[in-house]
């Protein structure tokens, strides 16, 4: 009894986590050459700019036009000319919450495994139970901040356009 539950903790732990996961073949494929995609970024949008002398160059959208772009970084207005740029980035903070969902999820899944695994071979005790419901909340508790902190440290990066 002890190994199947103990295996069927893992089973769950595993298709929580393969659910986290995007399936491969999932991505639309989209023309990141194309500068008109620009226009469509609104004000403020925070950008990260590579130009194709290695330097880089982050700050908040302004505009753009066929010529270049302009963003704001420092307090001061940066145009950035279109023969100049390699590569746009838009830059925006991971989810917290999807961060702390996957955390709890897998928490649980670990105190649910921890508390099943550590269980008296002699039957159903009262005692083993509420140990067991206690680490699994305990486990919950403590991936959800896990992943809450981690998931609001991140950020990503969005390939909007690359030149050719």
């Amino acid at each position: 009894m002890r190994k199947t539950s103990f295996t069927v903790a893992m089973v769950m732990v595993t298709s929580i986590l393969l659910s986290a996961a995007p399936a491969s073949g999932q991505t639309a494929t989209v023309a990141v050459n194309d500068w008109s995609r620009l226009n469509s970024v609104s004000q403020g949008t925070k950008l990260q700019i590579k130009l194709k002398g290695g330097k880089t160059i982050g700050g908040e959208f302004n505009k753009v036009s066929d010529s270049g772009l302009s963003v704001s970084a420092k307090g001061k207005s940066v145009d950035v000319k279109r023969e100049d740029v390699s590569a746009v980035y838009q830059v925006t903070r991971k989810s917290a919450t999807k961060g702390a969902l996957i955390g709890l999820g897998v928490g649980a899944g670990v105190g649910l495994g921890v508390g099943l695994s550590g269980r008296s071979n002699d039957g159903f005790e009262k005692i083993d139970n509420a140990a067991t419901a206690g680490l699994t909340v305990l486990g919950a508790g403590a991936g959800a901040l896990v992943g809450y902190l981690v998931g609001r440290s991140g950020r990503k990066k969005e390939l909007i356009y690359q030149a050719n």
